[in-house]
């Protein structure tokens, strides 16, 4: 992407699936169905002479819950803004901060290196009456380095490697506070182009750690730590894009197992000359 370029996104998501609770809750077979709603606005820029990108992320979500409370069926609905976002990402090697004009004519290298820091701002509804909330009343910290290789103009293979850290969440429900241990995530990407603007990819990724601890007891919640996906990307013209996308596996901030399917459209254009 060149300089001086702008995307706004939105995106809606539907997932569903089981979610893992810790031990401290009266809670059993809990299983959520969220309608998700993603707005973002993403910038390119040049510093320290590398090209780098700011994203903004703004979340709501509209959620369904089902599970046997006190072995009693009960249903509840969790809906509001969830903990914005904000993600700063530099390209070290491979790509050089072009404007648009020189950008479209450059032959970007089959290798590129990147890294990124992101943190979520602990501002999403949360009530601690409720053990369920949209947001998380903590702040979170991922930082991430990443490679991608182009083979004929047509493959390109990525690999991800990223960590998160969490704070602590001292108003927990009923009373209690939680800490959860960083987690460890390495993804792996595959995509073909059949032609600029149009792309499938394949995806897989496996997380290690994130272990949960209630008033600094450790919860035996076995979580799955695999993840699958597939997208499908297609240009519209020069500024609008649509993306559709499938993924299985597992959500770092509730250790959920979900199924979610993603569909997205963005809009692009540069600053003017």
């Amino acid at each position: 992407m060149p300089i001086s370029g702008n995307i706004v996104v939105a995106t809606y998501s539907h997932s569903g699936g089981n979610i893992l609770v810790d031990n401290a809750l009266p809670v059993e077979g809990l299983n959520a169905n969220l309608n998700n709603l993603v707005f973002a606005y993403v910038r390119s820029f040049k510093l320290f002479n590398k090209l780098t990108k700011i994203d903004a992320v703004i979340p709501y979500s509209l959620g369904k819950y089902d599970a046997l409370v006190n072995e009693e069926p009960t249903t509840v609905y969790r809906n509001g803004l969830a903990d914005p976002q904000l993600r700063i990402s530099m390209i070290l090697l491979g790509v050089e901060p072009l404007k648009p004009q020189d950008y479209f004519k450059y032959q970007e290298k089959k290798f590129r290196l990147g890294v990124n820091f992101r943190f979520k701002i602990p501002i999403g509804a949360y009530n601690s009456d409720y053990a369920l909330n949209v947001g998380t009343n903590r702040w979170t910290f991922q930082t991430g380095i990443g490679g991608a290789y182009t083979l004929n103009k047509k493959f390109i293979f990525e690999a991800h490697f990223n960590s998160w850290l969490f704070t602590e969440n001292t108003d927990y429900y009923n009373g209690n506070y939680t800490q959860q241990k960083p987690l460890f995530g390495l993804q792996f990407h595959a995509a073909y182009i059949f032609k600029p603007g149009f792309w499938i990819a394949i995806s897989a990724g496996k997380t290690t750690g994130g272990k949960l601890k209630v008033n600094d007891v450790l919860q035996d919640i076995a979580q799955k730590n695999s993840r699958v996906g597939a997208a499908i990307a297609y240009k519209i013209n020069k500024h609008s894009g649509l993306k559709l996308a499938y993924t299985n596996g597992f959500a770092t901030r509730t250790g959920a197992d979900f199924n979610s399917i993603i569909f997205g459209y963005s809009y692009v254009w540069f600053d003017k000359k």
